[in-house]
């Protein structure tokens, strides 16, 4: 009976993973690891988060120490996203401050050499300038770090060695997705998680999504044929 309970227990586990708040004091060697995102050619990732700290890594990843990579910093209180193309890099800096305990929605969406940072609905955007006859995709095959890199890994297998020496993120991050799904949390340390139930339950009838947003849940009716708070108004 124990045995046949084990599918049982992992279901629950995965779920309590789900709609996460992730929790990160700061402490060096901190981190949190996900699967890997897909950032080669098309593809979008977003997160909520909040924090007081006017440098920190926010997230990190590459192709194991040879040419690519993308890094998303917080730098004198503002989001900077840094990318790497077949060794050719550039910086997009955002217009506006994060640093003021506030809770910020981001994304960040990648189209080919192009990539786009997101902030509250704001948008920049540049793209790397490879020499002919270069790649035209990103490559990456490492997971997606939040909040600090593990002290473990060996600087020749970082792509930016430097994201070993930037400080760790102080601040809560919340509904991290790629696309429109929640990746899965491989594992984290000195990092506080806390399950955000309040999507588990969907308020959202009808087919509705359910995201939380400034710690709410709010539904997106936008491909169902109702509105209202909740997707249970009939369009007119």
């Amino acid at each position: 009976l124990p045995f046949l309970l084990f599918p049982f227990l992992f279901l629950l586990l995965f779920f309590l993973f789900l709609n996460l708040l992730l929790l990160f004091t700061g402490a060096p060697g901190q981190w949190a690891r996900y699967l890997r995102w897909d950032a080669s050619t098309r593809s979008d990732l977003s997160f909520q988060f909040k924090t007081d700290v006017s440098t920190a890594l926010l997230l990190y990843l590459d192709d194991g120490g040879y040419c690519d990579f993308l890094q998303l910093m917080v730098v004198e209180g503002k989001l900077q996203l840094r990318f790497s193309i077949d060794c050719a890099d550039i910086a997009v800096v955002s217009d506006k401050r994060v640093n003021d305990s506030s809770w910020h929605f981001a994304t960040v969406s990648r189209y080919g050499l192009r990539t786009v940072l997101g902030l509250d609905g704001q948008v920049k955007a540049d793209e790397v300038r490879p020499t002919e006859g270069s790649r035209q995709h990103m490559k990456i095959i490492s997971d997606l770090f939040l909040g600090g890199v593990p002290l473990d890994i060996r600087t020749s297998a970082l792509t930016l060695p430097t994201a070993c020496d930037a400080p760790p993120f102080r601040g809560t991050i919340m509904d991290l997705k790629y696309g429109n799904t929640e990746p899965v949390l491989l594992s984290s340390l000195r990092v506080r998680l806390e399950s955000d139930r309040r999507c588990t339950e969907n308020p959202c009838e009808n087919g509705g999504s359910c995201s939380v947003v400034d710690g709410e849940p709010v539904c997106d009716c936008s491909k169902t044929e109702y509105k209202g708070c909740f997707c249970n108004e009939g369009k007119i």
